[in-house]
């Protein structure tokens, strides 16, 4: 008989496969791989999972519309709870909301949050960038859809018009993508952190994608997976420290960019303000974040509508190596979008990386006696945001 008394939930699992090209393994083979790998970082296993955020295995049929039984089909047992959130490439990692509530309100136990690209045409490798392209091209509103954009363009025409009203430069967007290179240097997963550390330097000289943002400026595309797992307190045993969540947001404040009255402010500071305001902290007791990085100018823009700093400050704020693990306010420190990893759900391998810092277990890139971290997710061009403050006991 399950127990439906009101609990006390933990981040108590995470797990990454390797990051880059996973076109020779299934999507199925690489699901169960990160989910097993998540579930025994918790010291739990496959049999005690009664929940589910996200996709269930790639199948046929109904396998994409009702997660949930499908789920309960491949484990043999019925789900107690199945939920998704729809905050773009953060979608999976604002699943912590719903998942902690589920635990805490004894709906479920033990809850996966999986996310994964893997397989021939998964994940737009080298080979499909016309099909990346003809996609990423109708994701816009009815103006886009017929007359094409690209993430990069839209974003683009942000970074312009930050310059434009806040005297924001090229040099500062690469202040972040050099911080963000360093700390994918030092995480052994990282697409990027391979080769090497760069600088500003190397972020102007590389080619022009949509102006301002060069190619250094603009995230990397790749397959792989990841997982996270929430559970109830009293079902683990493995002795570690306990990682919670203590503050929860989101905003969806609008669809169409071309109908806001301002190109530089998005209504995330309602997730941030929300997330903040339940944990009862300030944002100057954080001690490292993430934040959605498809563009440097996203890490400029999510500084602001987080709060960390004043709109049209974030500019001079990434400067002299603010956002790196020994600045001043440690930033995607694994290497963010930019450097580590952009597969499938993304925004889940930023939480990842929160979590190991919490824990004290990121080796090399370990911020010092962080106890405190902030993320903030974001979809599309800004139009959903989610903001979670996690805490370490």
């Amino acid at each position: 008989m399950a127990s439906f008394r009101r609990r006390k939930a933990v981040i108590a699992g995470v797990h990454m496969t390797e990051q880059g090209d996973l076109s020779g393994a299934s999507p199925q083979q690489v699901y169960w791989q990160v989910v097993k790998g998540a579930v025994a970082d918790a010291g739990l296993q496959l049999s005690d999972v009664d929940g589910l955020i996200g996709p269930a295995p790639e199948g046929l049929g109904l396998r994409g519309t009702l997660p949930g039984a499908a789920m309960a089909d491949l484990l043999g047992r019925p789900l107690r709870f199945q939920a998704y959130t729809s905050v773009g490439a953060a979608s999976t990692a604002a699943g912590i909301g719903p998942g902690i509530w589920a635990i805490e309100n004894g709906v479920a136990d033990v809850v996966i949050l999986p996310t994964v690209s893997a397989g021939k045409g998964s994940g737009y490798t080298s080979a499909d960038r016309g099909a990346a392209i003809a996609h990423m091209a109708k994701l816009g509103t009815p103006y886009e859809w017929l007359w094409g954009t690209t993430r990069v363009a839209d974003h683009a025409v942000i970074a312009q018009r930050h310059m434009h009203q806040y005297g924001t430069t090229s040099e500062q967007l690469a202040e972040v993508a050099v911080a963000q290179r360093h700390g994918a240097t030092l995480h052994p997963l990282s697409v990027m952190g391979r080769k090497g550390e760069i600088t500003v330097d190397d972020v102007l000289a590389s080619r022009m994608v949509a102006e301002p943002l060069h190619l250094l400026d603009s995230c990397i595309v790749n397959q792989g997976a990841g997982c996270i797992v929430v559970a109830a307190e009293d079902r683990l045993e493995r002795a570690r420290p306990r990682i919670r969540m203590i503050g929860y947001g989101q905003s969806h404040a609008y669809l169409d960019p071309n109908h806001l009255p301002d190109l530089t402010t998005f209504h995330g500071d309602v997730a941030s303000d929300t997330a903040f305001g339940v944990a009862g902290i300030g944002r100057d007791e954080i001690d490292v974040i993430s934040i959605s990085d498809h563009f440097t100018i996203n890490v400029i823009v999510g500084l602001e509508e987080a709060g960390f700093c004043k709109k049209g400050e974030g500019g001079p704020f990434v400067e002299g190596g603010a956002l790196r693990i020994d600045g001043r306010l440690p930033t995607n420190t694994a290497g963010g979008y930019l450097s580590c990893t952009h597969a499938a759900n993304s925004g889940t391998f930023g939480l990842i990386e929160l979590v190991e810092q919490l824990r004290g277990s990121a080796g090399a890139r370990q911020v010092t006696d962080a106890k405190l971290g902030y993320i903030h997710g974001v979809g599309g061009v800004f139009q959903s945001h989610f903001a979670a403050v996690l805490a370490r006991d």
